[in-house]
C-alpha cells in the first residue's frame, strides 16, 4: 500500500485541512507511514502570515527532500497559494497546489500511475480540469526528478466541508465551520490567500457534530479563519451567537471552545450564549495587534484601544477565571516608542493569561508592505520585551488558580510528568497522577502546584465514571 506523510505548519484552520487530507487518503487505501518509515508521498500544508512561517516551511521541504529523496513532495496551504513558483524551485516538491484544491487533491492523487515507488504520469494540465475548475498559472520543471509542477490561482470561494474524525493522537478535534476573510487588515494577507468568509450551514455543524459525540470525543474546537464572521454569507444570514444558540438547545457529551475572535465581532449576544452553555469552555482568544489608537488605524484595524479595554473587561466580568489570549504586532512601521509603550502599558493593567506576540514582518501584495519599516533589532527588541509581560502575566494566572477545581480533559499518558496530562477547560496545562484510562475523560482536578508554565493537580472527590 502507498504510505504518506502530512506536515503542517500555521493556524487551526490548517491543522483542520491536513486532518481532512489525512482522512481523505486512508479511505482510499493510502496508509499513514510510521515513525522512521520513508513514504512514498510527503504533503507539505504551508502557512504565509509571517516571513519566518514562510521560512520554516522551505527549510522542511528541503530536508524531507534529503531524508527521503525517494518520496514525491506535494505543497499546498497559504505559502503554495501566494507564491506557488518559490516552492516549486524546492528540491523534490512534484506539484503545488493552491487552497481551493484542497478538497479534491486525493482524488486526484489517488488517480495517478504508479512506477515503483515513485510519483509519476501526472495527467496534464486539461485533465486536471476535471478535477479543479481553477485556471493554471502554468506548468515547468521543478526540483524533482521528471518534475511537473501546476500553479493554480484562484483562495476558493466555497466552502468545503472535510470528513468528520478525530485526527490521530488528537483528543480534541477541530471543526472547521468558517474560511476566509472580508478584512483589509494593511498587514495581512490572509484574505488573497484565503478568498473571501464563507460557512458551514448550521444544520451541517449539527451533523457534524452528531457524528463526533458518535465517536466518543470529549472536547470540539469550532474554528474558523475569521470565526465571528460566521454565517452572514449563509441565506437567510445568521451569526455565530445564532449557532451557538441552536447547539446549547441539545445535550452534549463534549465542552465547545472557540477559536480566535476579532476583537469588534465578539457582541454582548454572543457573551450572553456562552455564558448560558454549561458546555462552553471559558477561553477566548483575541488579536489585539496594538494599544495605540494611531497603530490600529494605520493598521485598518476597526475599534480602538479604550473599546478594547472595555470588552476585556465585560469578558472577566462575566467569566473570571476565563483563559484570555491575546495577539500582539509588534513593530509596525511607523510605530513610535509612545505607540509601543501604549500597547505594552494596556496589556500589562489588562486581566490578560498569555501573549502571542509577532515581529512585524512585510507580506508582499499587502498595504504595509510598501512602508519604511523600522530597523530589524528594534523590531526584535520591543518583541522580547512583550514576551517577557507574557510570561509574567501567564505566572500570575497560573497562581491565581492554585487551590480551584478545575474541569480537565486527559489528554495524554506523561509518565515523565507522573501519569497524566490534560488541559482546563480555561485552556492550562496539567499534570496529574492517575491510570491511562482516564484519557479522553473529563475530570475534576484540583490544581496544587506550578511547575515551570505546567500546573500540578490531583483528581477531585468526583472521580470520573
Amino acid at each position: 500500500m502507498p504510505s504518506f506523510r502530512i506536515i503542517t505548519f500555521g493556524c487551526k484552520v490548517n491543522q483542520c485541512d491536513s486532518a481532512g487530507l489525512f482522512q481523505n487518503l486512508t479511505a482510499r487505501g493510502w496508509t499513514a507511514a510510521s515513525e522512521g518509515e520513508s513514504p512514498n508521498l510527503i504533503l507539505v500544508n504551508t502557512c504565509t502570515v509571517t516571513a519566518r512561517a514562510d521560512q520554516q516551511a522551505r527549510q522542511a521541504v528541503r530536508r524531507l527532500a534529503r531524508e527521503h529523496p525517494g518520496a514525491a513532495i506535494l505543497v499546498t496551504g497559504c505559502y503554495a497559494q501566494r507564491a506557488p513558483e518559490e516552492m516549486a524551485a524546492l528540491p523534490g516538491v512534484r506539484v503545488v497546489m493552491g487552497n481551493q484544491e484542497k478538497a479534491g487533491l486525493a482524488d486526484l492523487i489517488n488517480s495517478i500511475d504508479y512506477v515503483g515507488i515513485k510519483l509519476s504520469g501526472f495527467p496534464s494540465a486539461d485533465a486536471l480540469d476535471s478535477f479543479f475548475p481553477s485556471p493554471w498559472r502554468g506548468e515547468g520543471q521543478g526540483g524533482g526528478e521528471n518534475n511537473l509542477v501546476f500553479y493554480v490561482t484562484g483562495p476558493g470561494e466555497e466552502f468545503h466541508p472535510w470528513p468528520v474524525s478525530p485526527f490521530p493522537q488528537h483528543t480534541r478535534p477541530r471543526l472547521k465551520i468558517q474560511d476566509g476573510c472580508n478584512h483589509g487588515c494593511a498587514y495581512c494577507i490572509v484574505p488573497k490567500v484565503r478568498g473571501r468568509s464563507r460557512s458551514l450551514a448550521g444544520a451541517e455543524v449539527e451533523t457534524a457534530l452528531e457524528k463526533l459525540a458518535a465517536q466518543d470525543c470529549r472536547e470540539v474546537v469550532l474554528t474558523g479563519v475569521d470565526l465571528g464572521q460566521y454565517g452572514r454569507d449563509l441565506n437567510p444570514h445568521t451569526d455565530l451567537a445564532a449557532l451557538l444558540r441552536r447547539l446549547r438547545g441539545r445535550p452534549w457529551p463534549f465542552r465547545v471552545r472557540l477559536s480566535s475572535l476579532e476583537p469588534h465581532e465578539v457582541t454582548l449576544e454572543l457573551l450572553e450564549e456562552c455564558a448560558a452553555w454549561e458546555n462552553f469552555s471559558p477561553h477566548f482568544h483575541l488579536p489585539l495587534q496594538s494599544g495605540s489608537g494611531a497603530v490600529l488605524r494605520a493598521m485598518g484595524r476597526p475599534y480602538g484601544p479604550d473599546d478594547f479595554r472595555d470588552l476585556v473587561m465585560e469578558i472577566n466580568c462575566r467569566f473570571p477565571d476565563a483563559g484570555l489570549g491575546l495577539d500582539v504586532l509588534a513593530g509596525f512601521p511607523g510605530e513610535t516608542a509612545t505607540d509601543f509603550e501604549a500597547t505594552w502599558s494596556l496589556v500589562e493593567a489588562l486581566p490578560v493569561t498569555y501573549l502571542h506576540v509577532f515581529p512585524f514582518s512585510p507580506r508582499p501584495g499587502t498595504a504595509a508592505a510598501g512602508l519604511a519599516p523600522l530597523p530589524h533589532r528594534e523590531v526584535k527588541r520591543r518583541a522580547l520585551v512583550m514576551r517577557d509581560l507574557g510570561r509574567r502575566k501567564k505566572v500570575a494566572f497560573l497562581e491565581s488558580q492554585l487551590g480551584k477545581v478545575r474541569q480537565v480533559l486527559v489528554e495524554r499518558e506523561a509518565p515523565e510528568a507522573g501519569g497524566l496530562q490534560g488541559l482546563t477547560d480555561n485552556y492550562l496545562r496539567v499534570r496529574l497522577p492517575g491510570p491511562a484510562e482516564w484519557r479522553n475523560r473529563l475530570i475534576q482536578v484540583r490544581l496544587r502546584e506550578i511547575r515551570g508554565e505546567t500546573l500540578v493537580g490531583e483528581a477531585a472527590d468526583r472521580l470520573p465514571d
